[in-house]
């Protein structure tokens, strides 16, 4: 009688397995639909996009959906790309309000985002990548991200991969109009949020539980630029993160006094003047390479703002914690320099 319920149950089992596979359909671009926009309108939550090669725009995703590139996919800056301060560029946009976002769990994969030359001149190139706000359960694998001032910003989501993407030529917008960028990947408190109940220890503002493991991010500040910080890894007031075996190379620009570092951990940004509290928690630095940097990793802050559960080890580079050089090539202290700038 036993072995005959397993079974029962077993073969129960499988029938909602097959029901909820049998629901997921594959859509192709172009073989099916012409723009990837199109096929995410005509999709189904779950449902996998699988793109061709060729060069297309960008899309908006409210649903969670899996895309994958297929050969060489170029996504470029276009009239209908999705956009964020009135005209700077997005590849793949994750809109979201307070705690929710209809495109959680959705999985980026394979794609080349074009944002090579993007400036305050020429914002026909992407200016960011992947854009998301509250999104959660996010993949963002094996992309290569040319120029963007943010190639992957991910602003008050939890549970996120970040693997093995390549960020090369990241660049910043000088403050000549737009002032913002220069971050490979952002992990972020919302900062529009910031008001409401809860403010910025409110779990639902507060990125949790993300992991950013063996990308590779290189850039440098434009030729005289001096305003902020460049970062290859930016953490802002984000809880239980995960940075592993990256490679970083935010190199000096002698014509730029900006600095170029591997990763930041802080609680202020953005020119707003005030500290957000709590700080960074429970952050997790490991076997990270950023000697190629000009510093190497800077946990912002005083007075333990950012170093509640944090854990650092067998990094390569420099490490500052505070403002002291806890570890480094060069046997000198060095203060913390000037805080990257992120759009949020």
């Amino acid at each position: 009688m036993l072995r005959v319920t397993l079974l029962g149950a077993l073969g129960f089992c499988l029938a909602l397995f097959s029901e909820g596979a049998a629901h997921a359909a594959t859509l192709r671009v172009p073989a099916q639909y012409r723009t990837i926009q199109a096929a995410v309108d005509a999709a189904t939550a779950g449902d996998r996009i699988v793109v061709g090669r060729g060069r297309y725009c960008g899309a908006t995703l409210t649903k969670p959906l899996s895309l994958e590139a297929r050969g060489k996919v170029r996504i470029i800056g276009c009239a209908t790309s999705p956009i964020i301060s009135t005209d700077l560029r997005i590849g793949f946009y994750l809109p979201g309000t307070q705690g929710t976002n209809p495109a959680s769990g959705s999985s980026i994969r394979g794609f080349v985002f074009d944002g090579r030359d993007v400036a305050n001149t020429n914002l026909e190139p992407l200016a960011f990548g992947v854009f998301a706000r509250f999104a959660s359960d996010v993949t963002v694998a094996q992309n290569r991200f040319d120029g963007t001032v943010q190639a992957i910003t991910n602003t008050g989501g939890d549970r996120w991969r970040i693997q093995n993407n390549v960020v090369s030529h990241l660049t910043l917008l000088d403050c000549t109009s737009h002032c913002t960028g220069g971050d490979g990947i952002v992990i972020a408190l919302a900062l529009g949020s910031i008001a409401a109940p809860g403010g910025s220890s409110a779990p639902l503002n507060r990125p949790e539980d993300n992991i950013v493991v063996n990308n590779r991010i290189e850039g440098t500040a434009p030729d005289g630029f001096s305003v902020f910080s460049m970062a290859g890894v930016l953490l802002l007031a984000a809880d239980h993160t995960t940075v592993l075996e990256n490679q970083l190379r935010l190199r000096d620009n002698p014509s730029a006094a900006a600095v170029g570092q591997g990763i930041l951990v802080a609680n202020t940004c953005c020119g707003l003047g005030t500290s957000f509290l709590p700080g960074a928690r429970f952050t997790s630095l490991i076997r990270n390479d950023a000697r190629a940097s000009e510093a190497g990793i800077i946990v912002d802050g005083a007075g333990g703002a950012n170093t509640l559960g944090l854990f650092s080890y067998r990094n390569r580079g420099s490490v500052t914690v505070e403002g002291t050089q806890i570890q480094a090539l060069a046997l000198t202290l060095a203060p913390a320099p000037a805080r990257a700038e992120p759009t949020l």
